[in-house]
């Protein structure tokens, strides 16, 4: 028998291993409502053994595999090829994953194949960064993928509607576009999705949006998504696991029919204003894990039971809905240390937990929160967000 992470974390393997040993014992809650969307087609099961599927981009006309691989974890450049083998065409890197190293690999990997990847890179600004900045570090960003053009390039982690409507930005998108460096536009948010996607659609100049989007916010983000869809828009999701990671502490997922991964990715693409779910799979067994959840069979009713243990866990789980964002009258990033959290405590990628943590300003690090005499923190989930930041400060710092 395969012997526990020796850091103590719960491994995917360790997971539906304890998972499958739970059995029918469990019984899930009450049905979440909180839309599972697809065609009556897909009433019983789709056909086995179907091969990877693929959608279009929005109004790139891109076709892409409804699973795409994020690169932040991928060490061995050989899974990524594997992926592309598997049919997987979607890419999602940037300057700052790895510190510049994952488009080095993923740079590797697609050799002698670029035009068979679609690959999707970032860039960051604040809503009043210089164009020529914005432009040198697409050039740098070129350089480690050793690739005369990308086909997406994104903001990172837009949050505000000053970066969305960013002349800067768009000036050096056009100016890129017509040197032949990039052929899209789009935009990654975790904060403020709901506003960020919108102000994105009302702008007129994206042609994607990366959003969060899984069984827990479904609701929430849903009609931004497809209002995103209607506009043309490509629509890529990330955080599709997160019901799942969150679900960890828990027996909610634990004797459920199927693996609750696979069932978390069937879950979003469902949603046909969905084009592509991104998804980090490091190993590769997590990549044939993953790829089976889109050229295997999907069961409605072991989506349904899903969503039901989704809706379980619910209350107390944080959403990432970005609800706490401004919040602290001190100034400290609520949102983005439950995030981090959940990197660490859920994806199990503690490395990446403690060096994002590090970098806030001690200002607005919950450092502040131990001489703090009241926090006006309020979830609307009820998530204990003071203990939260308490324990993310004493394990991060």
């Amino acid at each position: 028998m395969a012997k526990e992470n020796p850091e103590g974390r719960l491994t995917r393997r360790d997971f539906l291993r304890r998972g499958a040993a739970a059995g029918a014992a469990l019984t899930v809650g009450a049905a979440s409502g909180l839309g599972l969307r697809g065609p009556k087609a897909l009433a019983e099961e789709t056909p086995e053994g179907v091969g990877m599927k693929y959608r279009v981009l929005g109004r790139t006309g891109l076709k892409v595999s409804e699973l795409g691989m994020g690169t932040i974890k991928t060490d061995n450049p050989a899974v990524m090829q594997r992926a592309l083998e598997l049919g997987v065409n979607y890419f999602d890197t940037a300057e700052c994953y790895q510190g510049g190293n994952s488009e080095i690999k993923l740079g590797k990997a697609l050799k002698g194949r670029r035009e068979e990847a679609i690959v999707a890179t970032k860039w960051h600004t604040k809503g009043s960064t210089p164009a020529k900045d914005l432009l040198a570090s697409l050039d740098a960003s070129l350089e480690r993928l050793g690739m005369e053009y990308v086909d997406v390039i994104q903001i990172h982690g837009a949050r505000t509607v000053a970066q969305v409507n960013s002349d800067e930005l768009w000036e050096a998108f056009t100016q890129a576009r017509e040197a032949g460096k990039v052929r899209f536009n789009g935009l990654s948010t975790h904060s403020n999705q709901v506003g960020v996607i919108r102000a994105a659609v009302e702008s007129g100049r994206y042609d994607a949006v990366l959003p969060s989007h899984n069984a827990l916010i479904g609701d929430r983000v849903g009609p931004a998504i497809r209002e995103a869809r209607e506009a043309d828009l490509g629509v890529i999701v990330m955080k599709a696991l997160q019901p799942v990671h969150e679900g960890k502490g828990t027996e909610s997922f634990g004797g459920l029919g199927g693996n609750p991964y696979q069932q978390a990715i069937q879950w979003v693409l469902r949603d046909q204003n969905v084009s592509t779910v991104i998804v980090d799979m490091p190993t590769f067994e997590e990549l044939e894990e993953d790829v089976a959840a889109v050229t295997g069979p999907t069961a409605v009713a072991e989506l349904e039971a899903f969503e039901r243990a989704a809706a379980k866990i619910a209350m107390g789980a944080c959403h990432l809905c970005g609800a706490c964002t401004g919040q602290c009258p001190r100034g400290v990033q609520v949102a983005d240390i439950m995030r981090y959290s959940l990197y660490h405590d859920g994806y199990g990628d503690r490395a990446r937990a403690r060096e994002l943590y590090r970098a806030l300003p001690a200002e607005a690090s919950g450092g502040v929160c131990e001489d703090c005499d009241e926090c006006r923190v309020v979830c609307p989930w009820g998530v204990p967000v003071r203990s939260r930041l308490e324990r993310a400060h004493v394990r991060f710092v």
